[in-house]
């Protein structure tokens, strides 16, 4: 099994977007996500831990803004998705916003509204040992509680299921995604966490 080298993993789990409200998008730009949190903030609170979810401790160094803008993923550019990446400047953030990049070191939160919160999923690690699969799966969860503060948590959970038989010629089972998002129902161990709060500093 291979470790991914940040908290944010570059496999995201975009072919699970379902029931988000749209909105217009500016001209030309197509759909947007139908949420009030696009935009610019400011990290205040950076926190982890990979030797557990109990006690996470501050992180050094810490991202200066995390963005939150609308995108539309490769593979279905009719559904809009709400991303979130780290930047370093308000100018930075602004240009990541026009882009609109699919997040591959990010968040994508595949689910939710501003009222009850987004949940995304990706899987950081993948493979297969002694004959079941096993993959470490991040879920994010973005909520806030005013107008102008977000807090973002993800957890990362070590997940163990049965994979499917090898194709003929190869003897590496098939370890699907979707199968380790539902093992996440068998409350798997949390092993790692990512906590940060953040306020609002300038729209995009």
């Amino acid at each position: 099994m291979t470790r991914s080298s940040t908290y944010l993993t570059k496999n995201l789990l975009l072919t699970l977007a379902a029931g988000l409200a749209l909105s217009c998008g500016g001209d030309g730009g197509g759909p947007t996500i139908d949420s009030q949190l696009l935009g610019i903030y400011q990290v205040t609170n950076y926190q982890g831990s990979t030797v557990g979810c109990d006690q996470p401790t501050d992180l050094d160094p810490a991202p200066v803004f995390v963005l939150l803008y609308s995108f539309l993923p490769n593979d279905d550019r009719d559904e809009p998705l709400l991303g979130g990446l780290f930047c370093g400047t308000v100018e930075s953030c602004r240009q990541l916003a026009q882009i609109a990049p699919e997040p591959t070191i990010g968040y994508s939160f595949i689910e939710g509204n501003d009222a009850a919160g987004w949940r995304g999923w990706a899987i950081a690690s993948s493979g297969a040992a002694n004959d079941q699969c096993r993959a470490d799966v991040q879920a994010h969860v973005l909520t806030s509680t005013s107008g102008d503060a977000i807090n973002i948590e993800t957890k990362t959970f070590a997940t163990v299921f049965d994979g499917d038989e090898p194709m003929p010629g190869s003897t590496d089972l098939i370890c699907r995604n979707s199968a380790a998002l539902e093992a996440l129902r068998d409350d798997p161990p949390c092993t790692e966490i990512l906590v940060l709060d953040a306020t609002f500093e300038a729209g995009i």
